[in-house]
């Protein structure tokens, strides 16, 4: 069994930044996706080293999952006790949130999201892989989790195959690793079904593996690998290249998560890694309810009419809302998990 170990500042540091700017993205998507356009109410930056912000806190997660699984796992793995503690980490909570938003979308509407989809398809929904499919034109009965909770449903599945992989020949991995990455950028720009690429594994194996081998080779982050890093984000930021989204989202993601990685370091005290612990130990409540309750409450404003003060007003007030249902869920959660575990000692 794994012992508990020490966290990692650096981890919860990169995490929480991710969680804050992909809820920055959320909110700032209902004035993008405006009609007519709404842009000067957004609020932070809309791009970074010219990805998305969205894109690019999403490929901060991937690195810090591969990193984290690595730092838990790297000595020992037993994969039935990995693939349990899997499963509960991901789907009680989500089963928890998805039937509460079900019942309030239920509720508000007098009819069932996706009601004209066929019924057997809420298996995608039970398993996590709704938004996934969802995400890539599959009509499914999606309400939460995004696309990105079915993409790490799948690393998790391939984990111990990359570990075991790294442990024989690290090279044979980085290898696999590139192969897989260049026959998912010329799959999706091939094929005529229209797949997002930042949906698909092979596309995000760099990042998870780059992650893994950060932690295997205990790689130290000094000023000037910081500095190359940097110069890495700011020059695709000035150049704005053409060439593939997906393949800038690869390198300008690792190159932020070394900058971020020095940045820890020099920012590190009891204040600021508090902070970021808190959010860190929320961030998979807030990911499953952060996005319905900025859909449901900026709705109810009138965002052509809104200043940017305004605007910044009511992200403070959604912050704090995502804040208290996030409590709300991991505490249910928490207590939900505590007594199953009260009955299965009982009955056994």
């Amino acid at each position: 069994m794994n012992t508990r170990k020490e966290r990692l500042f650096y981890l919860d540091f990169i995490r929480a930044i991710a969680a804050v700017s992909i809820v920055i993205t959320h909110f700032n998507a209902r004035y993008s996706v405006h009609i007519p356009e709404i842009k000067g109410r957004m609020i932070g930056l809309e791009k970074i080293g010219n990805i998305g912000s969205g894109e690019w806190g999403v490929s901060l997660f991937f690195i810090i999952s591969g990193a984290a699984l690595m730092y838990i796992y790297q000595e020992k793995c037993d994969w039935k006790l990995f693939y349990k503690k899997r499963f509960l980490s991901i789907y009680p909570m989500f089963w928890i949130a998805y039937i509460a938003v079900f019942l309030y979308s239920f509720w508000e509407n007098h009819a069932v999201i996706g009601g004209e989809t066929e019924n057997w398809r809420m298996i995608f929904s039970v398993l996590g892989f709704d938004g996934l499919l969802a995400t890539n034109g599959y009509a499914t009965f999606y309400l939460i989790g995004e696309w990105f909770l079915g993409v790490i449903i799948l690393m998790y599945i391939i984990f111990p195959l990359l570990l075991k992989i790294l442990r024989h020949s690290p090279i044979l991995l980085l290898g696999i690793t590139m192969l897989c990455y260049l026959l998912g950028i010329f799959a999706c720009s091939r094929i005529s079904y229209p797949i997002v690429p930042a949906t698909v594994l092979f596309i995000r194996l760099p990042e998870i593996v780059f992650g893994m081998f950060f932690v295997k080779q205990h790689w130290n982050v000094d000023w000037k690998v910081a500095l190359v890093g940097m110069i890495v984000i700011i020059a695709n930021w000035f150049l704005k290249p053409s060439f593939s989204s997906s393949v800038q989202t690869t390198y300008v993601g690792i190159a932020s998560f070394l900058v971020l990685v020095f940045i820890a370091n020099l920012v590190k005290c009891s204040c600021v890694t508090y902070i970021c612990s808190v959010l860190s130990k929320y961030s998979y409540a807030i990911f499953l309810v952060h996005h319905v309750i900025i859909a449901n409450m900026m709705q109810k404003f009138d965002l052509i009419h809104m200043s940017k003060m305004h605007s910044y007003i009511l992200f403070l007030t959604i912050g704090c809302v995502i804040a208290f249902f996030s409590w709300l869920l991991y505490q249910f959660h928490d207590f939900v998990m505590r007594e199953w575990k009260k009955m299965w000692a009982k009955t056994n």
